[in-house]
């Protein structure tokens, strides 16, 4: 019979948190509304072109690959509901009026923290999945 110790406790906060983190700071990155970012920094005709093109296959890169890690962690079902909880808290916000589209810059910062958000959801989901199952590994048939 298998033991429980073989398995050991995932500690979910923190490793959402790290996830999150690390998201986050690939979608502020590539844009924010602040003016530093890749986008506003390959707009600006000074400086390498050389070293805008290599940041910029960095980034193509990292995005793809965590892109690619949610979906197929998450299915096009699970971006669709987390998308959908999100989806609903921003409209319960909106109706207790603590949130408004009135501001542009505001509206952008929120979008792209909940996109940061779902894509945490999907890099942590496994890990969140075999935490509340109790399997030591969690696999996916694709067909």
């Amino acid at each position: 019979m298998p033991q429980l110790a073989a398995n050991p406790p995932i500690r979910t906060l923190p490793l959402f948190a790290k996830r999150w983190l690390f998201s986050a700071t690939l979608v502020f990155a590539i844009y924010n509304p602040s003016g530093h970012s890749y986008f506003h920094w390959i707009r600006d005709t000074a400086g390498s072109t050389a070293l805008k093109t290599v940041a910029g296959v960095f980034l193509l890169g990292a995005g793809a690959a965590i892109v690619a890690m949610a979906n197929s962690a998450l299915s096009l079902l699970g971006i669709a509901a987390v998308l959908a909880l999100i989806l609903a808290s921003i409209m319960f916000r909106i109706g207790l009026g603590w949130f408004a589209f009135a501001d542009v810059e505001i509206t952008t910062y929120t979008v792209l923290l909940w996109i940061s958000t779902i894509i945490a959801v999907g890099l942590s989901w496994s890990f969140i999945q075999r935490r509340l199952s109790g399997e030591k590994d969690v696999v996916k048939s694709f067909q």
